[in-house]
């Protein structure tokens, strides 16, 4: 009885180190390279109240612009070991540069004339702050879901009626995303992940006096290389 006390003990000891080992693995810092496809989509509308003799209506009119690119960013983080199979990882990714959001071209209706316009979105450096739960399935393969507050500086051009005289503020909000890692190795990783960005409502107005407000949200699929040291 107590040999087999012992052999269970000593089984149950070597279980747990193993498990342990799974853990360790995904934890500690790490530093990866990423190349994203992004879908950014804006959707909105631009408002113009009448004025003149003809009345103080106003005037309506909606658009989006859409577009995918392509970008590289940079992504640090560090893992610490929650128990057997789980593991909390902070980090930040960061895109030195910008995308081309798109453009569109929209018609301001108001009592006395229709003003026509064209408006392009840039949006530049966009960083994120994350926090990641993980659960280690293996000792070369764990599942992610994240949490990140994000942020990214705009640009804007307009021609004709768009022209602006008060710009969007910079982009705010959260991200949401789901991904996996795979150990190539005890150092090397590949990660797969799937997001979407939800950013606070922009506004501007134009030299006729429209106002026009958006709602930006970003769909991205990204691949990242990584090392763990």
């Amino acid at each position: 009885m107590n040999k087999i006390l012992k052999l269970s003990a000593i089984g149950l000891l070597a279980s747990s180190t193993s498990l342990m080992a799974q853990s360790k693995s995904f934890s500690g810092a790490s530093i990866g390279l990423s190349l994203s496809a992004i879908g950014a989509e804006v959707s909105g509308n631009s408002t113009a109240t009448a004025s003149g003799t003809t009345g103080g209506s106003n005037s309506v009119s909606s658009g989006s612009i859409g577009k995918v690119a392509e970008i590289a960013a940079i992504d640090l983080s560090y893992g610490f070991e929650m128990g057997s199979n789980s593991v909390i990882s902070i980090g930040a990714s960061y895109t030195p540069g910008k995308a081309k959001a798109g453009s569109a071209n929209y018609t301001d209706n108001g009592s006395n004339s229709s003003d026509t316009g064209a408006l392009t979105l840039e949006v530049k450096d966009p960083y994120t702050i994350y926090i990641a739960p993980t659960y280690v399935v293996s000792k070369d393969s764990a599942l992610y879901a994240k949490l990140g507050y994000s942020k990214a500086d705009i640009n804007t051009s307009a021609t004709g009626g768009a022209s602006l005289t008060k710009k969007p503020e910079d982009l705010e909000g959260w991200t949401y995303a789901i991904g996996s890692k795979i150990l190539l190795n005890n150092n090397v990783y590949v990660g797969i992940e799937a997001s979407i960005t939800d950013y606070d409502s922009i506004s501007a107005t134009t030299t006729n006096s429209s106002t026009i407000t958006a709602d930006p949200k970003v769909a991205q699929g990204t691949i990242t290389l990584g090392y763990k040291f």
